[in-house]
């Protein structure tokens, strides 16, 4: 629920701003409560109202200071915040509350680059355990095409029945319209080929187009494929998987094998290397075991 405390008046021009330019509604509240945030800190250290044109730098050091240390928010959050705020003191400049923008000289917080979390080989194993022992071959084939092509969530449910080719001895997936429009064509290893033959083998005929249909024989959506996947994540006992963390085993897995960057690039549809060098990084995990080789036996 909203505060009961009066809002700052500039915050209420602000987001009447963004209501006008018809944004997002989560959007909108995201910009709020970041900036009421901010308000309340601001009143509470420095006694006085808060105001677009009361903030000066110094203010807003002090605060990134404050949500690092006192309030341990990670670098995501704190970068989040004073992004809302140059949005607000951007629109404060623009309509004349301010001559200059506070946060032009203040930086966001840097973090020591992470890989984004994927599954290693025992875990993605034991996702697939999970769904042959339910032996669903549509379930199957959407984990093993998502494994073994690192295809977006939206990719997989716009694929058609001329998008996928298998032969005996290779196959391959077309995307039409990935992220920006892009076309490209993944191959197909020998699990995904085998998990999509046969579940296209009992596929019901004569129904959509679409590759991966409901019950009712039409396409399903995005929610229906992470409802999917996240069904066998817990059974599995598989904590915050999705299908975009199938993608990013996918691409992980694929520079862990020695694939080169331009390929893996090229086979995730992404615009640059630096995009896909991201699996480069070492996660969680892997500092975990980083660590753990140190100890004693």
């Amino acid at each position: 629920m909203e505060e009961s405390r009066a809002i700052p008046n500039d915050i209420e021009r602000f987001t009447d701003e963004l209501r006008r330019q018809d944004l997002a509604r989560k959007t909108l509240v995201n910009y709020r409560s970041d900036l009421l945030n901010v308000a309340r800190w601001f009143e509470g250290s420095r006694g006085e109202p808060f105001t677009a044109a009361a903030i000066t730098p110094t203010d807003l050091r002090d605060y990134r200071a404050h949500l690092m240390t006192v309030e341990g928010k990670k670098p995501a959050t704190v970068n989040r915040r004073l992004a809302a705020l140059r949005k607000f003191f951007g629109w404060a400049k623009g309509v004349g509350l301010i001559v200059d923008r506070p946060t032009d000289t203040v930086r966001g917080v840097e973090a020591s680059p992470r890989s984004p979390k994927s599954l290693d080989r025992r875990e993605a194993d034991r996702l697939l355990r999970e769904v042959e022992r339910e032996g669903n071959k549509r379930d199957i084939a959407i984990l093993q095409t998502l494994r073994h092509t690192g295809l977006r969530v939206g990719e997989l449910t716009a694929l058609t029945l001329r998008d996928i080719t298998i032969s005996e001895r290779k196959g391959n997936v077309t995307v039409r319209s990935g992220k920006g429009g892009k076309y490209r064509v993944v191959p197909l290893n020998l699990d995904a080929r085998r998990a999509l033959e046969q579940y296209l083998a009992v596929r019901p005929k004569m129904v959509d187009e679409h590759v991966f249909i409901s019950q009712r024989g039409a396409g399903i959506g995005a929610q229906a494929i992470e409802n999917v996947v996240k069904k066998y994540a817990r059974r599995a006992r598989l904590e915050d998987v999705s299908p975009h963390t199938l993608r990013h085993t996918f691409g992980k897995s694929a520079l862990d094998a020695g694939v080169d960057l331009v390929t893996v690039a090229a086979l995730m549809g992404h615009d640059s290397v630096e995009t896909t060098a991201i699996y480069t990084h070492p996660s969680a995990r892997d500092l975990e075991q980083a660590v753990e080789k140190l100890a004693h036996n």
